[in-house]
């Protein structure tokens, strides 16, 4: 066989795969990708065009732009309350997603287990498998708001467990956890061992009383937790691909060496977008979490008129219904609500076997298309029960 064992299990995920049939589809309103409904502000924009303008084309360092790094280093301290060295502890990568796959090649050895509490985004367990990682599920409950049962984190971390993901908040639940329970998670991993990767993509979309907790505020802790962040969700540039990943000198000095042979670097435009992004006012965000935020409120409504229960996000832009009173195949009820109502969502099951029997929606849409879609889901819903 041509094709290496490596790459023989991955399987096109559920996200993608609705994706690439709802292109087939015209008209469809989809419910499904998870990026932000808005442009790239203008200020970042006219940075880009800046440096197309001033010839910055070429190749970057391998870690990235010193003057990005900075601005990131800069951020973290002033919204985190994390002290990051912009020379040694923060690496700039091609996304999140990238920074992710770089660590769990960088930190995993073949066998070395992840705790992985589910629901989650799929990028976690693939990328730790094709590392030679394996992967260890931690099923989180709904009718408990998704909060970490620590007594199955206990059982299930044996003397194989390396790594251990959060993400607050959460794709895609939709939760955030609060600090009190982060603080609880950083002890745990730091009583065994472990390292914790915190994936905090979505940190600028928290609703009502809610609070983003980074764990590495925990200084005490720092040597044990990676942070990995970007700039898709917050400024609309999830096409630009890039992102960030914060560590100490040991793990970025590896991510960098991996990078070398991997990427090389990060796209020389988007770094210099990037310090744009982090210089300019976040004035132009305020506006948009409002209409997130209105548009939560009004996909929770119609979730109680269907008599769908779900866990309430207080973050992120998605609400992870439990569909299993019409349809315990979440692929199959995606499928047939694309195929006859032309809207698009995402089968729970690709975010572990604990969110089969849901769907994952996303609200980053237009609210007069996202009412429309809840209409379509609901007639939907009456035809496929009967």
């Amino acid at each position: 066989m041509a094709i290496s064992s490596r790459i023989a299990f991955v399987r096109k995920s559920g996200i993608r795969e609705i994706f690439d049939l709802a292109q087939e589809i015209p008209n469809t309103i989809s419910l499904g990708i998870g990026e932000p409904n808005f442009k790239t502000p203008k200020f970042i924009d006219e940075a880009a065009k800046k440096a197309i303008d001033e010839g910055f084309d070429k190749y970057t360092l391998n870690i990235g732009i010193p003057e990005l790094r900075q601005q990131i280093s800069s951020k973290l301290k002033r919204e985190n309350n994390i002290e990051a060295d912009p020379k040694t502890e923060i690496i700039v990568t091609a996304g999140a997603t990238q920074a992710i796959f770089l660590l769990m090649y960088c930190l995993l050895e073949q066998g070395d287990e992840v705790l992985l509490p589910t629901p989650a985004f799929t990028a976690y367990e693939y990328s730790a498998r094709l590392a030679g990682g394996k992967p260890v599920q931690c099923p989180l409950n709904e009718s408990e708001d998704y909060e970490i049962d620590f007594d199955l984190l206990g059982k299930r971390c044996s003397k194989k467990a390396k790594l251990l993901i959060l993400n607050s908040p959460c794709n895609p639940t939709g939760v955030t956890y609060r600090e009190k329970e982060i603080k609880k998670l950083v002890e745990f991993v730091s009583e065994r061992g472990l390292y914790l990767i915190s994936d905090e993509i979505y940190e600028k979309y928290v609703y009502d009383d809610a609070k983003h907790f980074s764990p590495a505020s925990s200084k005490e802790f720092k040597n044990r937790i990676v942070t990995v962040n970007g700039f898709s969700k917050t400024f609309g540039m999830t096409g630009w691909r890039l992102g960030y990943a914060v560590a100490n000198e040991e793990i970025i000095s590896a991510l960098t060496r991996f990078n070398m042979y991997n990427s090389v670097c990060a796209n020389s435009i988007a770094q210099k977008a990037g310090v744009a992004a982090l210089e300019g006012s976040m004035g132009f965000f305020i506006p948009i979490l409002k209409q997130y935020n209105k548009a939560r409120n009004s996909m929770c409504k119609y979730l109680d008129e269907l008599s769908l229960s779900y866990a309430a996000p207080s973050g992120a832009f998605y609400i992870f219904p439990d569909i299993s009173s019409i349809s315990k195949d979440s692929l199959h009820y995606c499928k047939g609500l694309l195929a006859e109502e032309h809207v698009a969502t995402v089968p729970g099951s690709s975010f572990g076997t604990v969110g089969e029997g849901h769907i994952r929606l996303s609200y980053s849409v237009d609210e007069n298309l996202l009412i429309i879609a809840l209409e379509k889901m609901k007639k939907f819903n009456e035809r496929f029960r009967k």
